[in-house]
């Protein structure tokens, strides 16, 4: 029994480095989401978030991020040109772990390239750049969605402790950057929103002086513009505002 030699239970030294480890993680991870919450521009944001799982997850040189952005899923950061290549392998063959994960909200992982069946047109193309595993975990915030894909060239993940710890830094990494991601996101949406409000402000200001009427009238007009046109109100308030400019 384990309690009768031990075998089961850590030794002192084996817990001290256990605690040690999970310490460095934990500060790693909490750098890292302080990192991306501070990037200005999303793009900006989701580099760092390939960057730092690169750094974090253990064996990983090669990752990336795909995003769905106005309903299209592109390869929007990667650390590699391999990390590139096989991303973007996956979206155009609308196969791999990368689509599974994003359409199921959860980690898909490809252990080993030389015995997966999954995935018959997709796995090949990877194992040719040299991927040999790959682990695909699901941004948890809602705007971006999307996913961060791990690859492996050094090593397959038939091992099963080895697979779990990458499976466990892989997905307390995505929880922190989601958090960062969606700071990003709600920021830059706003001073968007901010724009275009001033772009509408500005473009009211020139049809009420160029026309004699007030500020709901001039606002009606934009509004009936953008109607017939079939064109977004700070669009057609963008193309006022800059015939007078």
């Amino acid at each position: 029994m384990d309690g009768e030699d031990g075998a089961g239970t850590p030794c002192p030294s084996e817990a001290a480095d256990e605690a040690d480890e999970a310490d460095e993680l934990s500060a790693v991870l909490l750098a890292s989401a302080r990192l991306i919450a501070g990037s200005e521009r999303l793009a900006d944001a989701l580099a760092r978030v390939a960057a730092g799982a690169a750094a974090v997850v253990p064996g990983v040189r090669d990752a990336g991020v795909a995003v769905r952005l106005r309903d299209e899923l592109s390869s929007a950061a990667h650390t590699t040109e391999t990390a590139e290549a096989v991303d973007r392998t996956q979206i155009r063959m609308a196969e791999g772990p990368c689509i599974d994960a994003i359409a199921g909200a959860r980690t898909v992982t490809l252990p080993d390239a030389a015995t997966e069946t999954r995935w018959p047109r997709f796995v090949p193309e990877a194992a040719r750049r040299g991927v040999r595993a790959s682990l695909s975990v699901p941004l948890t915030s809602t705007s971006p969605a999307g996913a961060v894909n791990l690859h492996l060239t050094g090593h397959a993940l038939d091992d099963p402790s080895t697979r779990r710890r990458i499976q466990r830094s892989a997905g307390l990494f995505v929880a922190y950057a989601s958090l960062g991601l969606a700071a990003v996101d709600r920021l830059e949406q706003l001073e968007g929103a901010l724009g275009r409000r001033d772009v509408i402000g500005q473009a009211k200001g020139m049809l009420m002086h160029r026309y004699d009427v007030d500020a709901d009238e001039a606002f009606a007009r934009l509004r009936r513009a953008s109607q017939t046109t079939n064109t977004k109100l700070h669009e057609v308030a963008w193309l006022v505002a800059c015939r007078d400019l």
